[in-house]
């Protein structure tokens, strides 16, 4: 992810700015603008906009040439065919 940020001493002209720029990718099928945020400026009263910005790459090309595969541990113990019974008589009552 791609981060821009816009920067001027006049809050409106920054965010008319930010408006622009976000116009300009929101035109183009490559590039996407994900979050938008404000921070003012601390030293001269102005505002930060910054702006992400994604990429979006073309998808692969379809595959054909899979093959299912079965893979077997020979290190691991082979599962028990039968379980074993529990004893008669079941659970014992309190106080018995």
């Amino acid at each position: 992810m791609s981060l821009l940020r816009i920067m001027d001493s006049d809050p409106d002209k920054a965010r008319r700015t930010a408006a622009a720029v976000q116009r300009a990718p929101e035109a183009s099928p490559e590039v996407v603008v994900g979050n938008i945020s404000e921070s003012p400026n601390h030293r001269d009263g102005g505002l930060r906009v910054f702006m992400e910005v994604l990429f979006l790459e073309a998808p692969a090309a379809p595959r054909n040439d899979y093959q299912e595969v079965t893979v077997e541990r020979a290190d691991r113990p082979q599962p028990r065919t039968s379980r074993r019974a529990l004893a008669r008589g079941g659970r014992r009552k309190a106080g018995e």
